[in-house]
């Protein structure tokens, strides 16, 4: 059990995918708050006085306070890291400096505490700002001790400032140990993913390169043998023709591989927009079924299409959408040998489901579990699955706000659906 709540509690505030701003924010908010009593009661040791003691007291509580109001996102942790700079470490810092025992207590430890923490939690220009601010202020504080020393609320003894130098040393390097531990964990994290990442990478390399040399291999033989007919007499025409239909199918297939890669560098690096507007699924898939299935279909396939009419339009972007049927209509023909190919669309609960089914030689459960990431396993990679188009055709969906999905066991074919919402649904969702 308390394994168990120490999990949630580590995935709740320090989780490795958090960035290392909100982590860092997240540890100052139950640092401060411990610190803030710690501080409090030390200051009761000490005799540091009811404003001191009241001022650690309020810190302790604003610590908290922002630790939950960011944890439940009512306010960002930018807002609430300038929160604790101005609060605590420009407003509060300054006063416990001088109404507890001045420089020569702790709070020049805390002093670079606050600015170390500050150059974590802000960046560029903001950064640069509030250290400027801070620096300024401290060394205005330390100055104004110095040559006013009436400012300053003295320690009642020499033991108190030795007890307050200690408790600042110890919660400043407490805490900055644990800032460059959770940097370290992160940076070990993300080496140890670019790692996973590289040779991910480099099996798709291999993959891909293996998919293109399969249609630049048949274009090539197609091309020697079309040479070889033409050095006989008489022509053979209708092998020549044969020839270069076949030649046309593989570069259009080409085209498609070197289309769908484009696509994946456009889609990654969010160069790929999509204009929205009312579309009838039923007529997209009439159209570019009977536009493409014959050139796509190899394998002496029969096509079935089951399309009602009648159904409302879907919000989506045509060109999206007919991308996505094609690929699926693309693998489904390249799989499936003299079977049948199933185009159907189905409607309900503000929903229309696209559904292309094959009987081809389906596929196993580990490669379904990743044909929708960037890469497949090189030990689950099959021949003719990169993982670029169902890879597409997901983030394009994702992209919609509709679900896409795969069924399908070995030697019993294979089915992909998409659903996307109905035209009105996604207005009045998009209200």
């Amino acid at each position: 059990m308390e394994d168990n709540a120490r999990a949630r509690f580590m995935a709740r505030y320090f989780d490795p995918a958090l960035d290392l701003r909100v982590q860092s924010f997240n540890l100052l908010g139950f640092a401060g708050f411990a610190a803030g009593l710690v501080t409090a009661v030390s200051s009761v040791v000490t005799d540091a006085g009811a404003a001191n003691i009241a001022l650690n007291l309020a810190a302790s509580a604003l610590a908290l306070i922002l630790l939950r109001l960011t944890e439940k996102k009512r306010i960002s942790y930018h807002i609430g890291s300038w929160a604790v700079i101005i609060a605590v470490f420009m407003i509060a810092f300054p006063i416990l400096f001088f109404t507890a025992g001045g420089y020569r207590s702790g709070m020049p430890c805390f002093f670079m505490f606050a600015i170390i923490y500050t150059a974590i939690l802000l960046e560029n220009r903001e950064r640069n700002a509030a250290l400027a601010v801070e620096s300024a202020l401290y060394a205005a504080c330390c100055l104004v001790a110095y040559f006013y020393p009436e400012t300053v609320t003295p320690l009642g003894t020499e033991f108190a400032y030795v007890c307050d130098v200690l408790v600042g040393i110890t919660a400043a390097s407490v805490l900055l140990t644990v800032v460059i531990m959770l940097h370290i964990r992160i940076y070990n994290d993300r080496q140890q993913r670019l790692a996973e990442l590289d040779k991910l990478k480099s099996e798709f390399l291999e993959n891909v390169s293996h998919e293109l040399k399969t249609p630049i291999t048949v274009t090539r033989n197609y091309a020697v043998d079309t040479l070889r007919e033409l050095s006989k007499q008489p022509l053979n025409v209708p092998e020549m023709e044969f020839n270069q239909s076949r030649i046309k199918s593989e570069s259009e297939r080409l085209e498609r591989m070197v289309s769908q890669l484009l696509n994946v560098t456009s889609l990654e690096g969010g160069r790929r927009k999509l204009f929205m507007e009312p579309l009838s699924l039923a007529a997209l898939l009439s159209r570019v079924t009977e536009t493409n299935f014959n050139a796509l279909n190899e394998n002496g396939n029969a096509l079935t299409l089951e399309i009602p009419e009648g159904l409302p339009d879907v919000a989506a972007d045509p060109d999206a959408i007919e991308q996505i049927v094609l690929n699926l209509l693309s693998n489904a023909a390249r799989h499936t040998q003299n079977g049948t190919i199933a185009v159907s669309l189905t409607a309900g609960n503000g929903y229309q489901t696209v559904r292309v089914s094959d009987s081809g030689e389906g596929m196993p459960q580990k490669i379904q579990e990743q044909v929708f990431l960037r890469y497949i396993e090189r030990e689950s990679h099959v021949t003719g699955r990169s993982g670029m188009g169902l890879y597409i055709c997901k983030k394009l969906i994702d992209a919609h706000g509709g679900e896409i999905g795969i069924d399908g066991e070995p030697g019993k074919g294979t089915a992909v659906w998409f659903a996307m919402h109905n035209a009105q649904c996604t207005m009045h969702n998009a209200q």
